[in-house]
């Protein structure tokens, strides 16, 4: 993760020494020779790479003077030369950098007149390459003790870096299958470290397990993609990731780490400061990352390399801070880390001539990830070893505690027993005590509902007696005037029989008609006449009072059966009559209803306590005004709606909240129980039906009947 930048470091402390020595050239005198090319070349950096071959062989090339060239983070095109001497009986012979990071990379050499030209890179599929290997290998011929110079193009977005070595074909295709080999089992180490914390993880679900799976997986990516490994097997078809792929996963390992970090030594606890230093290497690492998608590299590699840094002296700090309290995980965790970073040192190292080009140098850096990954899984594993022997102190004192525990509980167990059966023996006589309260309770409830049904009764028989009583008055009133002129009449009669036996009729006659005009029998007919007719309305009228009552009552029809709802709507308002003030206007609009399954007498019973009620709450308003009481109904496919709408006081929503509450009344002590509209409600309810209330006060009340044509009783 720091490579880069210490990368750097190394060319700027070493860009000092003069360039400008002669160079000699490379000899290949042994046919199985691999020969590292170290300041046997020299180079020309080109800021625009806009001369071609033939105008850059004129150009004064410098000599290189360390092992490995290197350029740094660099936009110029650079042209190294090598001259070449072959003193063996060898013609084949190939030229490799082993860079796999390089951007481009053009092979040029003259054989004869002609110029040979092999092109590679990252910009192109891998398919293109001669030789199957990560490295850039270019073959190129040259007989026995002849010599050519050979001319190399290179341009990377990265930090430029050329090692090359030459030697025979087979030669060199050798020590590529070691290259392999020892790749190999660095990625197999690491692919198994994978697999197993992967499966550790799948198991426990422990999110430290989590996250360093995540930083293995991106390890793997990115030592894999500096080796060219990625490039060759994972995306050879996508070149555009193989060129962004040194940005892109060095800065995923970086977050992954310090997240793995976080969670696996609890550093949010511990260290309050690395929270936030993560976030904002986080932030710089996606800044970086995304610069290098805007081909800003060089801003791009150093943000990304400054922010490794920060990091890793950010985590060696806190791990080593740990690590002095006694936490074992910090340990292990401080010395994987010193190991990696020394690997990275070494092989930056190597590169610079500081230390040998050789296996060991070249091997370092994946050698101490896949050190670091192994001491992080022990730290892991030590770490699960820790939690298993809490757990199991835990599991211990559990059990200590569970133990005593369960001594307490037996010997709460007898107390509670003795307790309980004192309990029991209260709790007996509680609740023969509350058998007879609730005895008690429902006969009063009862009573009360028969007061209720008696005040009811008392108020509709007292409004029927002054019915009946006003046309039977006037009955007994027209009885008298009638019996005096039946008399009367009965009298002419009379007479009219003593006239036709005298011996005079005429004279009689006469007398008699006299009589009629002293009693004025004109008058007294017409009088018989009216009063007949009075009698006769008193009659129909007692008639229709009675009839309402039977309909009313319904005591023929206490099952259920169809019924029609109109007529016992009617028969009501007929016996309310004598209740409605003066000043109140009863208006009826009532549909053809449907005859509806019900019991008729419970039905009428709802429409009298309505009514009631709402013809009491105009009496309560002012009387010189005038009010409305409009009873309306109509039906649909299912249901029949009644609507009893007043012009009375309204109610409050506290007050409507309440009306269907047993006992609930906003009437003066004595004047109700405060049954009647609960018994509504519950008659509808075992109908099926509803019943809705609208009202605002000062602006009347209206009740919404609503009930199924097809009875749906409810006998909860």
């Amino acid at each position: 993760m720091t490579k880069g930048f210490i990368a750097c470091i190394f060319s700027v402390l070493l860009g000092t020494q003069s360039l400008w020595a002669q160079q000699p050239e490379v000899t290949i005198s042994k046919p199985d020779e691999v020969i590292q090319i170290k300041n046997n070349c020299s180079f020309f950096e080109l800021k625009e790479d806009t001369l071609n071959f033939q105008q850059v062989k004129k150009l004064p090339f410098a000599p290189v003077k360390h092992d490995v060239p290197n350029f740094g983070i660099s936009t110029s095109t650079f042209w190294l030369k090598v001259e070449v001497k072959n003193e063996t009986k060898l013609s084949d012979f190939v030229l490799q950098v082993s860079q796999p990071i390089l951007d481009y990379v053009s092979f040029y050499y003259e054989r004869g007149d002609s110029v040979i030209n092999l092109t590679l890179g990252e910009y192109k599929v891998f398919s293109d390459r001669w030789y199957y290997d990560p490295s850039y290998m270019l073959p190129f011929e040259m007989q026995n003790g002849s010599s050519s110079t050979i001319y190399l193009k290179v341009k990377a977005k990265e930090n430029v870096q050329v090692p090359m070595s030459i030697g025979s074909r087979q030669a060199m295709l050798e020590l590529a299958k070691k290259k392999d080999v020892y790749s190999g089992i660095y990625l197999g180490i690491m692919f198994v470290m994978l697999l197993y914390n992967g499966f550790i993880w799948i198991s426990t679900r422990d999110k430290s397990y989590f996250y360093y799976v995540l930083y293995l997986f991106f390890v793997i990516l990115t030592q894999s993609s500096i080796q060219g490994y990625s490039f060759q097997y994972f995306w050879p078809n996508i070149p555009w990731l193989a060129r962004y792929n040194s940005f892109l996963f060095p800065s995923l390992v970086g977050i992954t780490g310090m997240q793995f970090m976080r969670v696996f030594l609890h550093t949010d606890e511990h260290s309050k400061y690395f929270k936030y230093i993560f976030y904002v290497v986080t932030s710089f690492y996606a800044l970086g990352t995304a610069l290098s998608f805007m081909g800003s590299y060089s801003a791009s590699f150093y943000l990304i390399e400054t922010c490794a840094v920060v990091a890793s002296a950010a985590m060696m700090t806190v791990a080593i801070r740990r690590a002095r309290t006694g936490d074992r995980p910090a340990f292990f965790f401080a010395i994987a880390w010193a190991v990696f970073l020394v690997g990275v040192s070494m092989y930056v190292m190597k590169d610079f001539g500081i230390l040998p080009y050789n296996n060991f140098t070249y091997y370092m850096m994946p050698v101490g990830s896949a050190i670091e990954v192994m001491l992080l899984s022990f730290a892991l594993a030590d770490r699960i070893n820790i939690l298993k022997k809490e757990k199991e102190a835990s599991q211990e004192e559990a059990l200590r505690v569970s133990k005593e525990n369960e001594r307490i509980i037996r010997e709460q167990n007898a107390y509670l027993e003795q307790k309980v059966q004192e309990r029991t023996i209260e709790l007996q006589e509680t609740n023969e005590e509350l058998v007879v309260t609730l005895n008690h309770l429902k006969e009063t409830q009862a009573q009360l509902v028969d007061a209720e049904k008696m005040a009811s009764l008392g108020q509709l028989t007292a409004g029927i007696a002054h019915e009946i009583n006003n046309p039977i008055n006037f009955v007994s009133a027209n009885v008298q005037p009638l019996r005096l002129d039946i008399q009367d009449i009965l009298s002419i009669i009379d007479q009219y029989g003593e006239a036709y036996k005298a011996d005079d009729p005429k004279e009689k006659v006469k007398s008699v008609e006299d009589f009629m005009k002293e009693i004025d029998f004109d008058y007294i007919r017409n009088e018989v006449t009216e009063l007949l007719t009075g009698i006769e309305d008193g009659a129909i009228r007692t008639s229709e009072i009675v009839k309402g009552l039977k309909t009313f009552s319904r005591l023929d029809e206490s099952d259920l059966k169809p019924a029609d709802l109109n007529e016992g709507l009617n028969s009501t308002l007929i016996l309310l009559r004598n209740s409605i003030p003066d000043n109140v206007l009863v208006e009826t609009e009532l549909g053809d209803l449907p005859p509806v399954e019900c019991f008729p007498g419970k039905i009428n019973q709802v429409f009298m306590n309505i009514l009631s009620n709402a013809l009491q709450a105009m009496k309560t308003v002012d009387q010189e005004e005038k009010h409305t009481l409009k009873v309306t109904s109509e039906f649909d496919d299912k249901n029949v709606y009644f609507h009893i709408k007043d012009s009375g006081p309204g109610m409050t929503d506290d007050v409507k909240a309440r009306i269907f509450e047993p006992f609930f009344t906003t009437k003066d002590v004595g004047e109700g129980t405060g049954l009647g509209l609960s018994i509504v409600f519950k008659i509808i309810e075992t109908h099926g039906g509803n019943i809705a209330v609208n009202t605002e006060l000062g602006k009347g009340t209206e009740f919404i009947i609503t009930l199924p044509i097809e009875a749906k009783l409810n006998t909860n």
